[in-house]
């Protein structure tokens, strides 16, 4: 009787170990908070992102990892660096994701890296674009009618949403807000049923009520 219950002792310690280790052994996830601070390097891909593993910026040979390092980065048409492995890698930099730098995200978009200041379910950047504005009008109706050739270019914001269960960038706006939170009938119902004019004005207040009803975990 003795010896049977040393046994059952012994092996529900074994059990609590195993259990023990394999919890260690286990990336936890946790969810988002603004206090919530991502690992510092590249990210090679959407998926290294929502898994929060980038390749730390110390493993970079190309850009070197200095003061000039996210200049650089631009600048480069590969980068090179040592996995886990020890094994040299070299990637072209347009197909970088992005990367983190004192635990803040930053997505490569339109040519440039740009803050994700704000991070959900449904995430929301902003970037800026070249935008070519023509002097004059048109008058399709004059046959003898010569558009004018003059013009001039002008840096403008333009918003974007990422959809962080596909990792697409969408077009902000109330359609595009529609498209992202039809998962939820409640909210798409109640949004769906707003004024044009009040729709356009609450996109991020429906933004947030979507993220706290559809929180987002990483990899810590």
């Amino acid at each position: 009787m003795l010896n049977n219950r040393f046994i059952l002792i012994l092996m529900l310690a074994l059990s609590f170990f195993g259990t023990a280790v394999a919890q260690e052994t286990t990336n936890e996830t946790v969810r988002y908070d603004y206090s919530f601070e991502f690992k510092n390097g590249v990210y090679t891909s959407f998926y290294s992102f929502r898994n929060n593993s980038p390749i730390p910026f110390s493993r970079f040979v190309s850009p070197a990892y200095d003061d000039d390092f996210f200049k650089n980065l631009l600048k480069v048409e590969t980068i090179s660096f040592y996995d886990e492995n020890g094994t040299l890698n070299e990637i072209p930099r347009k197909t970088i994701w992005g990367y983190a730098n004192n635990g803040k995200p930053n997505i490569y978009w339109l040519n440039k890296f740009n803050l994700i200041p704000y991070v959900g379910t449904i995430s929301h950047f902003v970037s800026t674009e070249l935008v070519t504005h023509y002097v004059g009008g048109t008058m399709m109706y004059d046959p003898m009618y010569i558009p004018s050739t003059q013009s001039y270019t002008t840096e403008e914001l333009v918003h974007y949403f990422i959809d962080m269960n596909t990792g697409k960038i969408i077009s902000y706006g109330s359609k595009s807000l529609l498209e992202l939170i039809k998962d939820d009938t409640e909210l798409y119902n109640e949004y769906s049923k707003l004024g044009k004019r009040k729709r356009i004005k609450s996109v991020m207040e429906y933004v947030q009520k979507y993220n706290r009803k559809h929180p987002i975990y990483f990899n810590k």
